[in-house]
């Protein structure tokens, strides 16, 4: 790990001794060219900086352009905030280099199958807070923009439970996969979809603008998002012969919305 702070450093080894953490070697950086040629020379899992009288610019701009799959943390003053924040990325860096033993490892598919997996738990309302958030999405480098407008779809399968026991002998998890990887997409024309199986009769889905995209009329955006969501469910139903129906849905300020404002 790499940190990037005026007197980080001391904090991060505090709080990786006192409370056992398994973060590995951790290196710490005073200024920005410090940090990018760290980075730069050494096999890095991932960054935190904070910066109270440098410009950020330099090194986020190079972030983005060298680095742009590198986890990204809070290195927090507080010990007990930056407990949590090492905690969730170790969990992060577990999850990245698990052993798939069904794939060749390969670091973009991994970090994509990080963000579907931050995605469901917000679609699940796992996130247990807006600092939780803002955490994950930085650590998944999430490419959608979590501060505009979603669009959220509650489906019903109304024989969902039947299709599970009587036509599809995969399990609940695999026919998420496969109605999310198969006929959803992931990045379809600069939007992001997500979705979550919650039991077999609900499927929830998000359609999130990506980051760095021109501004979009909204009512242009939602008619777009769904005719993507008909064509779809027009998909599923021709392809798996498996109905959906939208029960509800609703625009949402930003994905935080899925998040309890003071969890």
């Amino acid at each position: 790990m790499c940190s990037i702070r005026g007197n980080g450093s001391e904090v991060v080894e505090h709080v990786v001794h006192s409370h056992r953490l398994k973060t590995g070697k951790h290196s710490a950086a005073a200024e920005c060219r410090q940090a990018i040629r760290l980075i730069d020379q050494n096999q890095v899992d991932a960054v935190g900086y904070a910066f109270a009288n440098q410009n950020p610019e330099p090194l986020v701009s190079h972030l983005e352009r060298a680095h742009p799959l590198l986890p990204l943390y809070q290195p927090q003053s507080q010990p007990e905030l930056l407990r949590e924040e090492l905690r969730l990325v170790r969990e992060h860096l577990d999850r990245l280099h698990a052993d798939f033993s069904d794939d060749d490892y390969n670091v973009e598919m991994a970090v994509e199958r990080s963000r579907d997996d931050l995605m469901r738990r917000i679609l699940l309302r796992e996130v247990k807070s807006k600092a939780e958030l803002n955490s994950r999405l930085s650590l998944t480098r999430a490419p959608f923009a979590a501060d505009e407008h979603s669009f959220l779809y509650e489906l019903h399968l109304p024989e969902g439970e039947q299709y599970l026991h009587t036509r599809w002998r995969y399990g609940l998890d695999r026919l998420e996969t496969a109605l999310r990887a198969n006929f959803l997409g992931r990045f379809v024309e600069h939007v992001y979809y997500g979705a979550a199986l919650l039991d077999p009769g609900h499927l929830r889905v998000i359609a999130c603008q990506m980051a760095g995209q021109p501004e979009e009329d909204l009512e242009a955006l939602g008619r777009r998002v769904q005719a993507h969501v008909n064509q779809a469910i027009q998909e599923v139903k021709d392809y798996m012969d498996l109905d959906l129906l939208i029960a509800q849905y609703t625009m949402l300020d930003s994905i935080s919305d899925l998040v309890p404002e003071n969890g």
